[in-house]
């Protein structure tokens, strides 16, 4: 019994020190891991970021490198994002809010090269242990704001070209099936397409709200929307649809929004970069 014990005891240390023999022969993170080139530490700040299209964006960039390769140059790079904002309701509604409002983002382009600025040893600051170096980049009067905005006269060539060629019939429809009997009554009239609403008005008692509730005349189980009232809705032109009165404007909002994602680039004679935190820029 006891020798069965110690050989045990003596496999299981043979096992243990085959174990740590393969560990020390095939250490597979010594054996994958890269240990890549020092690049240069670097850090910057714009001084908004928020700028007129056309106008540079001035920045301030300070770097140091511990590496014997000496630093070459500075680059500023960004990509290009587009968002675009649409907004379209209909101020007749009554018995509900009626919005369309969606937000998309897409890239426009990626990142590409802007600036390129020479390293220069006269730059180092001993008060930092750093260079410090100041200067701006580019941006194209091209990528300004598109707006436009709760308009006081409609146009239909924008409408078709900020919200597509459908949009108006797909609103129009998508609202005619959500409206209620209040809603009809206070749009047609509102347009002085129906002056007399009662040949399409019943009355029933609610007994919970004791009071009367309208609606339109009940055919078999269900209230359906009388034809002239259909038709007359049919009828209206979409910029009737979503016109204030109360403002005399339209309900309908586009903005078109370019935005930079920059990012400072510190390179060495060897190629190896250091790069510092994207910034990003809004373009009025």
């Amino acid at each position: 019994m006891k020798t069965n014990k110690l050989n045990k005891l003596f496999l299981l240390a043979v096992v243990v020190l085959a174990i740590l023999t393969a560990c020390d022969k095939h250490d597979h993170i010594d054996d994958n891991v890269l240990v890549g080139k020092m690049a240069a530490h670097t850090y910057w700040d714009l001084s908004s970021s928020t700028v007129t299209a056309g106008d540079f964006v001035e920045f301030t960039a300070q770097y140091y490198s511990t590496s014997e390769t000496p630093i070459d140059r500075l680059e500023v790079w960004y990509s290009l994002d587009q968002e675009e904002a649409r907004m379209v309701s209909c101020p007749w509604i009554t018995t509900f809010s009626y919005s369309y409002i969606s937000t998309a983002v897409t890239e426009q382009r990626i990142s590409q090269k802007v600036s390129e600025y020479a390293h220069d040893v006269a730059n180092w600051n001993d008060s930092i242990n750093a260079f410090l170096f100041t200067d701006r980049f580019p941006t194209s009067n091209t990528l300004g704001v598109t707006g436009w905005m709760t308009p006081t006269q409609f146009d239909s060539t924008k409408m078709v070209g900020y919200f597509g060629e459908g949009f108006m019939q797909h609103f129009k429809d998508s609202l005619y099936a959500l409206m209620q009997f209040e809603d009809f009554r206070t749009m047609l009239m509102g347009l002085n397409l129906i002056t007399d609403f009662k040949p399409y008005t019943e009355a029933t008692f609610d007994e919970n709200k004791k009071d009367s509730v309208y609606h339109f005349p009940q055919v078999g189980d269900e209230y359906p929307v009388p034809d002239d009232v259909r038709n007359a809705y049919e009828s209206i032109p979409f910029a009737d649809l979503i016109f204030n009165s109360s403002t005399s404007n339209y309900s309908v909002e586009f903005k078109r929004t370019y935005y930079l994602r920059a990012i400072l680039k510190c390179i060495d004679e060897n190629g190896t970069i250091g790069v510092a935190l994207k910034k990003d820029v809004t373009l009025n």
